[in-house]
């Protein structure tokens, strides 16, 4: 004999079997709520509107309501265990797809620091006055060693050297007055050359040209030394212009 169950009491367990179930928690993307399908009734195919029927043929011994509400129940298990891979297959989606944006913006974004800017030198038409024109290293390697090789004891010089790389020049018009070497190196005429002797060296200076050099009008030289076979020079420059911001005219000024 089948068992029966009074209709409210059915009523009551079927309600309980239905909205009893926990349902599984999940982040409610675009992407799960498409995919989100409308559950099966837990009533069946017929919907809410067969619930009486049921009832009625359980209380007449013509359906079995246990099987009825396990079979329902099973179904609906099933189905939130689908909504759930569902729903996993999605998050996995979404976030394989913002992986590569954020990739993007990280390799778009600027460096935290970024390194200072080197310092920018004037340009050569920035140059205002030859004073401050830049000079080659070579030349300054060159001068040092020409200065080294000149230099000699002298008990009587300041600081305890002479120097036989500097030249010594005849009393003249230029003597003892400010700018006088350079106002003689200027007068004199492209190709000499001036000789001097010190300390057993030989030296001499010769005017090689007359050119613009970044922007002023310049003369070009070089100092050579030589004594016992061996031999040093260096090149020299006066050029054209303005001593310093101070200075009130232009005139024939030593560069190098």
């Amino acid at each position: 004999m089948q068992p029966v169950f009074p209709i409210p009491f059915a009523a009551g367990l079927l309600l309980a079997t239905s909205f009893g179930l926990p349902l599984p928690a999940h982040a409610q993307s675009d992407c799960a709520t498409q995919a989100k399908k409308r559950r099966p009734s837990l009533f069946g195919a017929e919907g809410a509107g067969g619930l009486l029927t049921r009832l009625q043929g359980a209380a007449r011994g013509q359906r079995n309501l246990g099987t009825d509400i396990k079979d329902t129940a099973q179904r609906g298990a099933e189905q939130r265990a689908s909504e759930a891979a569902t729903v996993a297959g999605c998050k996995a989606a979404e976030k394989a797809q913002s992986a590569p944006s954020q990739a993007t913006d990280e390799a778009q974004s600027p460096p935290q620091s970024a390194p200072e800017p080197p310092v920018r030198r004037p340009a050569e038409s920035e140059v205002q006055y030859p004073s401050r024109m830049e000079i080659p290293p070579e030349w300054r390697t060159a001068k040092d060693a020409y200065t080294e090789f000149g230099k000699v004891r002298c008990t009587g010089c300041e600081g305890g050297f002479a120097y036989s790389g500097w030249p010594s020049w005849p009393r003249d018009q230029h003597s003892g007055k400010h700018g006088g070497d350079e106002r003689r190196l200027a007068s004199l005429a492209i190709g000499h050359v001036h000789r001097w002797t010190a300390n057993g060296f030989a030296g001499s200076l010769r005017v090689n040209s007359e050119e613009e050099v970044n922007g002023f009008r310049c003369r070009k030289m070089t100092y050579r030394l030589e004594k016992d076979g061996q031999s040093a020079e260096r090149p020299g420059l006066i050029c054209w212009g303005k001593s310093n911001q101070f200075a009130a005219s232009e005139s024939w000024v030593g560069v190098f």
